[in-house]
């Protein structure tokens, strides 16, 4: 299988290994990365393809403005030992290009097939289930803090 038919082929495992309160999620792909989103597509969960180094990264990329940015990853930052606990120690919080930040793994792929694309989706919908709950926790609570703020 190409890397653009296993991108096109994840959307719907990930969407049905999702629970159900995280079922309304929306998703777009291209040929060497596919997104998951709901509200803020600037918030989303990548696979991303790395042919250079024939790693597949997968996790939470926050590509909205710097200070949001550093808000939720702050507060994924104080949670990421029980993140870890739960997702597995093979994940990193790091700031990366232009102000986004990402909590992500990486693997090495040699073939894509069906069965990676099982492996795959049942990787993200764990990520999403454990982390984006915390992620809106923490937009609700900085939402919060900046009406207070103009108070």
């Amino acid at each position: 299988m190409r890397t653009a038919g296993f991108f096109r082929a994840l959307p719907v495992p990930v969407k049905a290994a999702l629970p159900a309160r995280l079922k309304e999620v929306n998703h777009r792909v291209r040929s060497s990365q596919a997104q998951w989103f709901f509200d803020d597509p600037r918030l989303h969960f990548e696979a991303w393809w790395h042919a250079n180094s024939g790693r597949l990264e997968l996790g939470l990329h926050l590509e909205a403005t710097p200070a949001l940015n550093e808000r939720i990853a702050a507060g994924l930052a104080r949670q990421l030992l029980m993140i870890k606990a739960r997702l597995g120690q093979q994940l990193d919080l790091e700031p990366w290009d232009r102000g986004w930040i990402r909590l992500y793994e990486t693997y090495p792929v040699e073939i894509f097939d069906a069965g990676r694309v099982k492996v795959t989706a049942t990787r993200m919908a764990e990520l999403i289930g454990v982390i984006w709950p915390i992620c809106q926790e923490l937009r609700k609570s900085d939402a919060k803090i900046r009406v207070a703020e103009r108070e």
